[in-house]
């Protein structure tokens, strides 16, 4: 099997609220879908969410693709990841985004070709896992009221993005807490909002109040290594390392150093699936869970993330709820929400359709 053609293919997308985190608010998006036609008719779909945290967009994201990736693919041998995935590092630098949606665009072909969904080739431990569903920062009733939404969906986790002002992130915490009960997960992700002083006291002033937090992620500077170690010595719940687990060479590194108890990998920051379980293999070896979360992502992206979570056993958590944000993807099937879990499809490959 060869590929016979690859198509990079840019789409904005519009949320169905402006979304805010310590560091940005937006309202629209851009992913790029990429298309590879096979010489025996399968075709597989991928696509990449550039991100300022990754800091790429969809410009260079096109420009890259087509002045240098395509050419490695096309006439190639679609089943030989790794080579292929060898290549594209080798002769691409940065761009994550843009390699993780042509490596799941590699996978989907593979899946297919084998008929089985790309959660059971890759693994297969298990068909569902609890997500948590993000809220993003604003006024606190209203923040309190999305929680009492996502719970009355059947959500039985909530992540609360947090980082612009402490007392206030108390303040909401405890009143979301109190609005959903005792029994709902709440996890805080400050998005490197807070100092150390100010991590501390968050987690220790909620968990004195009755409010118990599941994690804490990435609450300080991603640059500032022993600053989220200290963090992590010096707090009594889990914390997440997520903008600091930026490259496979970061996850490698804050593993070595013990800097989190959580490692977020996220196929955009990683460059895809193939160096995403490259990084849960030295976590696991490491005895340290990880997390599989995701950026401003259409299903033809969150998907990868879910299959991913679904076929290895070190994930222990799961923040795969970009899709619920969107006001209308272009992409059919996928990946679906089930009493606060995410389900892969069982469709071969990724599972998706794209209309474009």
């Amino acid at each position: 099997m060869r590929i016979i053609s690859a198509e990079a293919i840019p789409v904005k997308i519009r949320l169905t609220e402006p979304f805010s985190i310590a560091t940005e608010t937006v309202d629209e998006v851009d992913n790029v879908f990429f298309r590879l036609e096979t010489d025996s008719g399968i075709v597989g779909w991928g696509c990449g969410a550039p991100d300022t945290v990754t800091a790429d967009d969809a410009v260079r994201s096109q420009k890259v693709f087509n002045s240098v990736i395509k050419d490695l693919l096309v006439d190639s041998d679609p089943t030989r990841i790794l080579k292929l995935n060898e290549l594209i590092e080798a002769n691409v630098q940065g761009n994550t985004s843009t390699k993780a949606g042509v490596n799941m665009g590699l996978f989907d072909i593979l899946g297919k070709a084998a008929d089985l969904p790309l959660y059971r080739l890759l693994g297969g431990y298990r068909d569902r896992i609890e997500t948590s569903v993000t809220i993003g920062i604003g006024p606190t009733d209203a923040m309190v009221e999305k929680a009492r939404h996502w719970v009355s969906q059947g959500f039985k986790c909530l992540k609360l993005k947090c980082g612009i002002n402490p007392d206030e992130d108390i303040d909401t915490t405890l009143a979301v807490r109190a609005a959903v009960g005792p029994d709902i997960k709440i996890r805080l992700d400050a998005n490197e909002g807070y100092n150390i002083d100010d991590s501390i006291r968050v987690v220790s002033t909620v968990e004195s109040q009755g409010a118990d937090i599941e994690l804490l992620e990435q609450p300080t500077k991603a640059a500032y290594l022993y600053a989220l170690k200290e963090v992590t010595g010096k707090c009594n719940v889990p914390i997440v390392a997520d903008e600091t687990a930026l490259t496979m060479r970061d996850s490698l590194k804050l593993i070595r150093m013990e800097v989190a108890d959580v490692v977020n990998i996220k196929l955009m920051k990683t460059g895809g699936i193939t160096n995403a379980m490259k990084v849960n293999t030295f976590a696991e070896l490491a005895e340290i869970p990880v997390m599989v979360g995701c950026m401003n992502e259409s299903m033809g992206a969150m998907v990868g993330g879910v299959h991913f979570a679904c076929a290895c056993s070190n994930v222990k958590y799961a923040d795969l709820d970009s899709t619920l944000d969107i006001e209308k993807d272009v992409v059919r099937g996928g990946a679906r929400f089930v009493d606060g879990h995410v389900i892969p499809p069982e469709e071969p490959g990724l599972g998706i359709e794209v209309d474009l």
